[in-house]
């Protein structure tokens, strides 16, 4: 989680550096958000696992320029028994009329059957990093958000049993948020909240814990743990809508999906 801390505030700083030396008449803004989450020492194999990713990266320009980035991880594993999840969505525009816009989703669900007078447990870390640059807030629009966490669900009825959810944005019109809400089953060894603000907004959430339920009765559950990011830039001007709704200027998508959906694609292709 140091290194991740870090390595946004190093990119940040560099990226920022490098719009600092453009002219004072361009445009320039970036948007960068990640986030993390780690489930280890799950107390018991799942009897069966899903994972999904989804990515998209979103260009236009007519005059400016823009970079978008968005990447996606998710894996639950069953010997050992370990889940992972990682969002990651960047955006760079500089000049002017452009709009960028990168989004990831990652979603992982584990089903466990547990035994009667049987604890299910699992340790969890993980982090949310938000940053936001603007060199110039009146023309440049630039916002960073994300959200992601846990729940237990009782597949039997659909209820809820345990949670924990982390959720953040940042904006250049101020309206920046930061919350987090979880079960009284859900304890923190340790939990971190820190910001900047001003041209160039950061925000962070560090935390590690544990998760501890008892089950009296023989129990199926599903552990489905969702995270997704977004950044997104832009400079708006009055000759970009014909742009936007005509199709003109240049237009570059991108989307990402799971490894085995494209290799399917490629077999079938070949076939």
């Amino acid at each position: 989680m140091g290194f991740t801390h870090q390595f946004l505030l190093l990119t940040t700083s560099w990226l920022a550096s490098s719009v600092l030396l453009t002219s004072p008449s361009q445009a320039a803004t970036i948007a960068l958000s990640q986030g993390r989450l780690l489930f280890t020492n799950i107390s018991q194999s799942p009897t069966s696992t899903f994972t999904n990713t989804d990515t998209n990266a979103t260009s236009i320009f007519q005059g400016g320029n823009v970079a978008t980035n968005a990447d996606a991880i998710a894996y639950l594993g069953t010997t050992p028994p370990v889940g992972y999840s990682l969002t990651s969505s960047q955006a760079f525009g500089e000049n002017n009329s452009y709009l960028g816009i990168g989004k990831s989703k990652s979603t992982i669900q584990g089903i466990f059957n547990v035994n009667n007078n049987t604890h299910f447990s699992f340790n969890f870390t993980g982090d949310l990093n938000l940053a936001t640059f603007t060199t110039n807030t009146k023309y440049e629009k630039a916002s960073a958000s994300g959200n992601l966490g846990f729940a237990l669900i009782n597949l039997a009825n659909n209820n809820v049993l345990d949670y924990f959810q982390v959720g953040g944005s940042l904006t250049t019109a101020g309206n920046d948020s930061l919350t987090y809400q979880n079960s009284k089953n859900v304890k923190f060894g340790a939990f971190t909240m820190s910001n900047f603000v001003g041209q160039q907004e950061f925000t962070t959430t560090a935390f590690s814990g544990y998760l501890n339920h008892y089950f009296p009765n023989q129990t199926t559950i599903a552990l489905v743990a969702f995270n997704s990011t977004q950044s997104r830039v832009s400079v708006p001007t009055p000759s970009m809508l014909p742009a936007l709704i005509f199709g003109w200027g240049v237009i570059s998508m991108g989307l990402k999906r799971k490894r085995q959906k494209s290799r399917e694609t490629c077999l079938a292709e070949k076939k």
